[in-house]
């Protein structure tokens, strides 16, 4: 599994969005998803997971696909939002929703794959602090697998970069990097215009040998977990996405 960018919006008192503003946050992440090149997965934050109720169906004319598919155009075309769509087809009984999307407790959650490609890191985390500002009331915690957040978590709520010291993968030079205002790493997107996709599957690695599949493996960083950047987890030119943050904020 490559190295991921992890992003959720808990399900508690302080967080609450209207259905606009999430319409303006889907409009954001087709336009992220549709105009950059993603190496290993695209931004997919989402309010539900639906899945199909393919067992409760299974012994009719028409396929659950069908009957899904004519079920969701009526209810679109009586003026239902998706949400209200998908919370109709439970009532149904035509599908399970997982409600809050890929994590427990949230009202909505997703990650990417973004593997070594730490400019398709600061891209999830462009669209992410610019979500928080079309939904200003709500905070959402963000967790890199790999090091383009220097902390490891951060929180953002309406442009603003919260840090938890106690939730935090490391406190070291924390001080400086707040003086600094430098929580993100500096990126040269140039670097990654040939990246190459990760591969989650190698053809018959079963038949290899012992010392073929070291040479395959090496040290694990084909997940992604590798330090890629010029020096100091920067690289020596590139965006900075520290720019466009309101203020950082620290708290226990």
């Amino acid at each position: 599994m490559g190295r991921r960018v992890i992003y959720k919006i808990e399900n508690i008192p302080q967080n609450s969005f209207a259905e606009r503003q999430w319409d303006e946050v889907s409009r954001l992440q087709h336009w992220y998803n549709s105009e950059f090149k993603w190496s290993s997965g695209t931004i997919s934050f989402k309010r539900f997971v639906v899945f199909p109720n393919v067992e409760g169906f299974s012994n009719l004319d028409q396929s659950v696909w069908q009957i899904l598919a004519q079920r969701h155009q009526t209810l679109r075309e009586r003026g239902m939002s998706e949400h209200e769509v998908v919370e109709q087809l439970e009532r149904d009984c035509l599908v399970f929703v997982k409600w809050g999307g890929y994590f427990d407790d949230c009202l909505a959650s997703g990650f990417t794959r973004v593997a070594d490609n730490e400019w398709n890191a600061f891209l999830v985390c462009d669209f992410l602090l610019k979500v928080s500002t079309l939904c200003p009331d709500v905070t959402i915690h963000i967790i890199d697998e790999g090091r383009f957040i220097k902390t490891g978590t951060v929180w953002v709520r309406n442009g603003d970069v919260i840090l938890h010291t106690s939730r935090m993968r490391t406190s070291w030079f924390l001080d400086e990097m707040l003086l600094d205002k430098h929580i993100f790493s500096v990126v040269d997107p140039e670097k990654y215009n040939n990246h190459q996709a990760l591969k989650n599957v190698i053809p018959e690695f079963n038949k290899l040998q012992h010392a073929e599949r070291l040479n395959v493996i090496r040290d694990w960083n084909w997940l992604g977990y590798g330090d890629g950047y010029d020096a100091h987890g920067d690289d020596t030119t590139g965006f900075d996405l520290n720019q466009k943050v309101k203020q950082f904020l620290l708290t226990d």
